[in-house]
């Protein structure tokens, strides 16, 4: 008799006790929609305020929020170009149709750039190559002087075993007098032979 009696008493605890979670936990619904030409939004944020349980709309702007309180409550809607809006619900079963009114925020033009050269280069009239250290190192020259004929459109030409000269378009001679050569902004070439030093 007493095990029946426990055994009632803990299934009448736990019957109550589910009752009582499932009365707290409802769903709330709702559809979230642009005012100016009532389309529906999808990918709009809602969340209850002061509270971590939140949401988004599906594609066709409904949303479905499971919530663990007591009401009246408050949903807080937004989405980007639309302002922040605060809905009070009373219960459940209310209907929310919520109309978002899109705004214009102004502020600095940002420009993006997926570019690992600098913009003065690319905006530069001529066709410029550059190398950095990394570049040298990763060379299989022996000094940055034999790197530079890796290149585009730079020939380096040699006139012995050890003297060679750069030449670029076109201009192949062995002392190309046309062309300055500066290192750290100073001349490369040795005065009348030009040849680098």
């Amino acid at each position: 008799m007493r095990k029946s009696f426990s055994y009632l008493a803990s299934m009448l605890i736990a019957s109550i006790f589910s009752i009582a979670v499932n009365a707290q936990n409802v769903t709330i619904t709702g559809k979230v929609k642009n005012q100016e030409n009532s389309e529906t939004l999808s990918a709009v944020s809602v969340t209850v305020k002061g509270a971590t349980s939140g949401s988004f709309t599906d594609d066709k702007g409904d949303f479905k929020l499971s919530h663990v309180g007591k009401f009246p409550l408050t949903l807080v809607v937004s989405s980007v170009g639309f302002e922040t809006k605060e809905v009070k619900v009373n219960s459940a079963s209310d209907e929310l149709n919520i109309a978002l009114t899109s705004v214009s925020i102004l502020g600095q033009e940002i420009v993006v750039s997926a570019s690992r050269l600098p913009e003065r280069i690319i905006e530069s009239p001529v066709t410029i190559e550059r190398m950095n250290a990394a570049t040298i190192r990763m060379s299989a020259a022996p000094n940055f002087y034999e790197a530079l004929a890796n290149l585009r459109g730079v020939d380096m030409i040699t006139s012995s075993i050890t003297f060679r000269t750069v030449g670029t378009r076109g201009f192949n001679g062995s002392g190309n007098l046309r062309f300055n050569q500066l290192v750290d902004g100073m001349d490369n070439q040795a005065p009348g032979l030009n040849f680098a030093v």
